[in-house]
């Protein structure tokens, strides 16, 4: 049995996750192996390694499916049972899928707002990089680390709006997964980077010294865009609103009736809280540069503005 912390819970936990900083305070979430009774599933427009993921059930007993992985079930926010397909799978495979969406489900059975995206500490601040696959959201957040930022979340950005202030961070775990073209392009050492699982392309940068377990208030969330040149732009009203109700990380079919309701609720909340821009950025590392000088000045703007 493994103890764990993530997004600000203790987990116990049947399977590896090295990924995962240690804990040994009280469990708020266990993850079993156990068998699993399939309901019937739906294809979901989720895909992870190519494989596209299934999804049944209900909000609060909801299942997970990749074929040739493994069938995963989250039960009322505390609970993520995993059956894996075969005994032999690398446990760091299964990792990733048991820390991506499978997670997610139990974040958003316990009333979290879930973004897919990365979130940087800068300051006592956090700000959020959402985009499609392929925008940058991992690398941006790489570029931060390099330069001395704590990246709190790669991949799925989990938000506590019940706070009086603002709306709250919680810190997932020290880790950023990138392309090697990325590696190169920030001069990382590329040696020095263990892949994601055996046999995959993508590597991982890991930060367990001092990473933080308490939240931290969100003050900016950055939409980025492929562009011909550097742009900053405001994004208010029903454009802002558009943009940020497109990246729940989950299947789509959770976002029904009231469920929709909800989720359209807290996003004119973050919108009231927070600032939203459109980066357009060319893809190249000097632009990046720009990106990073950018969103200091404006998170060091709104620290004078607050003080």
């Amino acid at each position: 049995m493994f103890l764990y912390q993530a997004y600000r819970l203790n987990i116990q936990s049947e399977f590896l996750l090295s990924e995962l900083i240690k804990s040994e305070n009280k469990t708020d979430i266990y993850i079993q192996k156990n068998k699993i009774k399939l309901p019937k599933l739906e294809s979901t427009s989720i895909n992870r390694q190519r494989k596209e993921a299934y999804f049944g059930g209900n909000t609060q007993e909801a299942y997970l499916r990749w074929e040739g992985v493994a069938s995963l079930l989250a039960k009322n926010g505390d609970t993520l049972i995993v059956n894996p397909d075969s005994y032999d799978i690398n446990p760091q495979l299964l990792s990733l899928y048991i820390l991506s969406e499978a997670l997610g489900l139990i974040l958003y059975q316990r009333g979290l707002f879930l973004l897919h995206a990365s979130a940087v500490k800068v300051g006592e601040q956090v700000v959020i990089f959402v985009g499609f696959p392929g925008a940058g959201k991992s690398t941006t957040a790489a570029a931060f680390a390099q330069l001395g930022y704590t990246v709190l979340a790669d991949d799925m950005v989990a938000i506590d709006l019940n706070s009086e202030d603002k709306p709250m961070v919680y810190p997932a775990f020290p880790q950023i997964k990138i392309w090697q073209p990325a590696v190169e392009g920030l001069g990382y050492d590329i040696s020095t980077l263990p892949t994601l699982f055996p046999g995959s392309r993508k590597r991982i940068i890991r930060q367990p010294k001092n990473f933080p377990t308490k939240p931290f208030p969100l003050t900016h969330i950055f939409f980025l865009e492929e562009g011909s040149n550097f742009q900053v732009n405001p994004r208010l009203g029903n454009d802002a609103f558009l943009n940020l109700a497109r990246f729940f990380p989950l299947p789509s079919q959770l976002l029904e009736g009231k469920a929709l309701e909800q989720h359209f609720q807290q996003c004119l909340q973050l919108i009231n809280q927070i600032e939203l821009w459109e980066i357009k950025i060319m893809k190249d590392f000097n632009t990046l540069k720009k990106l990073i000088n950018w969103v200091e000045q404006k998170v060091k703007q709104n620290q004078h503005e607050k003080g």
